[in-house]
C-alpha cells in the first residue's frame, strides 16, 4: 500500500473535529496510488453513515496544492464527478496533518477495474474529452513540472541506475523528442490529466465512469499527451503489445466528444513514444527514492514496464488516425 504517512485514531478524530462529519466510525489506507497518502474514512452522523477520501499530500507543499485542486473544484461545477474538497466549520478546506497539506473529499461511486475491455476505453476516451472541454475556460494553467524541461535535466541524475544499453537508448529517445519540439508545440493545448491510469478511475456496474480521480497533476499540455498516457496502459499490456480493440474505442470515444485534428493524428506515435518515456524516468525517480526513504506499505512500480513500452513504440507505428 502507498501510505508514507502513517494515522493513529487520535490523529484522525483530531483531523475530523474541524468538519461537521460527525463521529469516525474506522479508517483504512488505500492501496492505489503511488505519491500521495489516502485513508478511506467513514462517518456516523444521525445514525447515517458517509465515507470519505483523506488525502496527505507528500510531495506538494501547500501552495501547490491549493492551485491544482482549483481545477477539480472547477470541473465539479460544471458536473464531473472529480474529487472536490469539504470545507471545515471555519470555511477552510486546505489543511495541515502530520505536518503535510491535507484535504478531505467525499468517496465518489464506483469501482477501479483491473483490466480495462474496450467498453472501458470507450468510455473513458469519452470521460476524458468532456474534461479538456469543461476545463478550457479555467485559465491560468499550472506549468507541468515533468514535461520535456524535467525529461533532460532529470535525465543524466538517474543514467547511473541503467545499463549501457538503456542510457543509449535514453540518449537516442531524448535527442529523436527534442528535434520533434516544434511538433509537440503544433498541438492543441489546455489542462491534462496528467495521470490518468487505469487505477485513477472507478467504473459503476453499468460501465459508465463514475470518477475520476487524482488531478495531482494537471498542467498545461498537449490534449493527446492525455489520450496517449491512458493508451499505453488501458490500452496493452506490460510489454506495451496493444489489446485488440482497445485503443480504437478510446479513440472512437474520445472523438465522439472532441474530433482530432491533422496534426494530433500525425503524431500519435510520437505522443504515445513521448508519454512511455516520461512514466519510465518518474518510474526510475521513484525507485530511487523510495530506496532511500522506503515509506509504509510502499507500493512499487516496475520501471521496466515502461522501458517495455518505450522500445514498443520506438519499433512499431500505429496507422496514421
Amino acid at each position: 500500500m502507498s501510505v508514507y504517512t502513517s494515522l493513529s485514531q487520535s490523529d484522525t478524530e483530531a483531523f475530523l473535529a474541524r468538519f461537521e462529519l460527525g463521529t469516525l466510525v474506522s479508517y483504512k489506507g488505500i492501496a492505489a496510488g503511488i505519491e500521495n497518502t489516502n485513508y478511506f474514512v467513514t462517518c456516523q452522523q444521525q445514525g447515517r453513515q458517509s465515507e470519505y477520501v483523506l488525502t496527505l499530500f507528500e510531495h506538494h507543499n501547500s501552495s501547490e496544492v491549493r492551485e491544482f485542486v482549483r481545477l477539480a473544484h472547477h470541473l465539479g461545477q460544471q458536473g464531473l464527478q472529480v474529487p472536490a474538497p469539504l470545507a471545515a466549520r471555519d470555511g477552510e478546506w486546505l489543511h495541515s496533518l502530520k505536518d503535510k497539506p491535507a484535504i478531505i473529499c467525499p468517496r465518489l461511486p464506483g469501482e477501479h477495474i483491473h483490466d480495462p475491455q474496450p467498453q472501458h476505453c470507450a468510455a473513458i476516451g469519452r470521460a476524458l474529452a468532456e474534461l479538456h472541454l469543461a476545463a478550457l475556460p479555467l485559465h491560468n494553467r499550472r506549468n507541468d513540472s515533468r514535461g520535456f524541461d524535467w525529461w533532460i535535466t532529470i535525465s543524466p541524475e538517474l543514467s547511473s541506475d541503467l545499463t549501457r544499453e538503456e542510457q543509449t537508448l535514453l540518449e537516442d529517445e531524448l535527442h529523436f523528442q527534442t528535434q520533434q519540439r516544434a511538433q509537440w508545440l503544433s498541438l492543441p493545448q489546455g489542462w491534462i490529466h496528467g495521470d490518468l491510469f487505469h487505477d485513477n478511475a472507478l467504473f459503476t456496474a453499468d460501465g459508465q465512469v463514475g470518477a475520476i480521480l487524482d488531478l495531482y497533476n494537471a498542467c498545461d499540455g498537449a490534449l493527446l499527451y492525455d489520450l496517449a498516457i491512458i493508451a499505453n496502459d488501458w490500452c496493452c499490456d506490460i510489454n506495451g503489445d496493444w489489446k485488440a480493440g482497445c485503443t480504437e474505442a478510446l479513440l472512437n470515444g474520445y472523438e465522439s466528444v472532441r474530433p482530432l485534428n491533422d496534426a494530433e493524428k500525425a503524431n500519435w506515435n510520437l505522443v504515445l513514444r513521448g508519454a512511455a518515456l516520461r512514466f519510465w524516468l518518474s518510474r526510475l525517480l521513484t525507485r530511487r527514492i523510495q530506496q532511500q526513504q522506503a515509506g509504509e506499505m510502499a507500493l512499487q512500480k516496475d520501471p521496466a514496464e515502461f522501458l517495455n513500452k518505450l522500445n514498443k513504440r520506438r519499433t512499431v507505428t500505429l496507422p496514421t488516425l
